[in-house]
């Protein structure tokens, strides 16, 4: 008994001494337990670099209504790249002439005017897999309803190969005679169980 006592304060020291060290050793603990800071040097002088004019500042922007250098924007690439579409130059929108000069000018700086027409198919069809994801999801997690099994027809290959064998035999049609299908039995499930 005094034996093992002796073995615990041992042990108990020397983890002691094993924590002192690293925490001795680890930079934030000495911040933490000095409560030092680190105040920066007031008499430090940070150069900058000059200030220089870019490369080609004798640039000038083109005049309103002229061809722009880039005819196709960096917005439009991406968007082009995001919908797996051919970039093409955005046209000018259209005036509606039952707008006002306001709407029409609101139309035209939100790009509702030059909006495709056939967008909310566009759209539905994109998301069209994701909603059936969200729809299982929640049948599962709320109604606990599983799965609609597959509903294609599972053909037992060793039958079916025997059927073919025996019909060839026979000198009958390949096609004539029913073809064997796999049925599974669905086990029983638990509360739990998804």
């Amino acid at each position: 008994m005094i034996m093992k006592r002796r073995w615990q304060k041992v042990l108990s020291v020397s983890v002691l001494c094993a924590v002192a060290i690293s925490l001795g050793a680890c930079e934030s603990a000495k911040k933490i337990i000095s409560k030092s800071k680190d105040a920066p040097d007031e008499f430090a002088v940070y150069q900058r670099p000059p200030l220089s004019l870019p490369p080609e500042f004798q640039l000038r922007p083109p005049s309103p209504g002229s061809i722009r250098p880039q005819a196709i924007s960096p917005q439009d690439e991406a968007r082009a790249a995001l919908l797996q579409r051919q970039a093409s130059i955005r046209t000018q929108p259209t005036r509606d002439p039952t707008l006002s000069n306001g709407l029409n000018a609101i139309m035209q700086k939100t790009g509702a005017s030059t909006a495709d027409p056939s967008i909310r198919e566009v759209v539905n069809s994109e998301t069209s897999l994701l909603s059936k994801e969200d729809k299982r999801l929640a049948d599962k997690m709320i109604f606990w309803v599983d799965d609609k099994p597959y509903e294609g027809v599972v053909v037992d290959a060793e039958k079916e190969q025997q059927r073919i064998r025996e019909n060839q035999a026979l000198g009958n049609e390949i096609t004539e005679g029913e073809t064997p299908k796999v049925t599974k039995k669905r086990g029983k499930k638990g509360i739990f169980d998804f």
